[in-house]
């Protein structure tokens, strides 16, 4: 199977929904799902904190990918990083494919 820039934001906005299906599971077994457990949260804070963790989660992937075309810094570093799948297909090399599947997946409206 290949993969370019927007099957790779794709896989990656499936990894995060899955994280956020985990902590939002009590039964999950996550280390956030038991401290939000353990928060014993109203209905409605549960809600809110669970929205800021979608929040957070999406920020924090989006970051990533443009990280990796070049267009945000990675731990206060910016550069462009080259990127290929399994069968050579460029994924990621500083020419915005990348940033623009990722800004699609999470906030356009694929998102």
């Amino acid at each position: 199977m290949t993969m370019g820039p927007k099957g790779f934001a794709l896989a990656v906005r499936m990894e995060r929904d899955a994280l956020l299906y985990t902590f939002a599971n009590p039964q999950g077994g996550s280390a956030v799902a038991d401290r939000l457990a353990a928060a014993n949260l109203t209905s409605l804070q549960r809600i809110e904190v669970l929205a800021a963790i979608d929040a957070a989660l999406s920020e924090a992937f989006y970051t990533l990918l443009r990280a990796l075309d070049g267009s945000a810094s990675l731990g206060g570093c910016q550069q462009a990083f080259k990127l290929n799948g399994e069968g050579g297909e460029i994924i990621a090399d500083g020419d915005g494919r990348l940033e623009a599947a990722a800004w699609e997946t999470f906030y356009g409206s694929g998102g």
